[in-house]
């Protein structure tokens, strides 16, 4: 008797074991996805703020111009804010456009009905776990490309600040590329894209 009933309970946790292992996998996993994108949404912020000053006109991977003053200021570039995930073990992929009207290779932009609120972006042969970042300004003085993308060897042709002045809208869109841990040990290719989208208004 005391066998049989010791047997049923080995029968009843092979059942249920791989059930609730499952439901705890997939909790801690969405905890994970939500602590990703409360970063991703702090990193836009954070590089929104930044982008807004005259000091990151120049460009959006080296330095401010202030490093130039006499006592440099500790400013980085301006795509350091997305490094805020690399300790849960997400890449950050930025590119300068090879077209101030174009963005970056690995997306498409879509512009909006009204030019002067942010388009759609779409990537394009993304991989998992990474970021990807795009920073564009919405130009409303007549003549300028509008949305301005990062792009130096465009420089000859319209200038080499990545902003212009006239208190613009500078957008930084952040997406992230999450492929869950269950969803990589249960061998499903299942990618989530998180998306988070700051506009600020330029300070100069």
């Amino acid at each position: 008797m005391v066998t049989s009933k010791r047997a049923q309970a080995l029968v009843e946790f092979a059942l249920v074991a791989p059930v609730v292992l499952l439901i705890i996998g997939a909790t801690v996993d969405m905890g994970r996805g939500l602590l990703m994108y409360g970063l991703l949404s702090g990193a836009s912020r954070d590089m929104a703020r930044q982008g807004s000053l005259d000091y990151y006109s120049g460009s959006n991977l080296l330095p401010p111009s202030c490093t130039a003053l006499a006592t440099p200021c500790s400013l980085t570039s301006l795509v350091t804010g997305a490094h805020l995930l690399d300790s849960l073990g997400a890449t950050v992929v930025y590119q300068d456009s090879a077209a101030i009207s174009s963005p970056p290779a690995y997306g498409t932009y879509v512009a909006n009905a009204d030019p002067t609120q942010p388009g759609t972006i779409t990537l394009s042969g993304a991989n998992p776990n990474t970021v990807y970042v795009f920073i564009y300004e919405l130009d409303s003085t007549g003549g300028n490309p509008t949305p301005r993308w990062s792009c130096p060897s465009c420089a000859a042709a319209n200038g080499s600040a990545v902003r212009t002045p006239g208190n613009q809208r500078l957008v930084i869109d952040l997406k992230l590329n999450w492929r869950p841990v269950m969803a990589t040990f249960l061998g499903i290719p299942s990618v989530i894209t998180f998306d988070s989208q700051t506009v600020s208004r330029i300070e100069f």
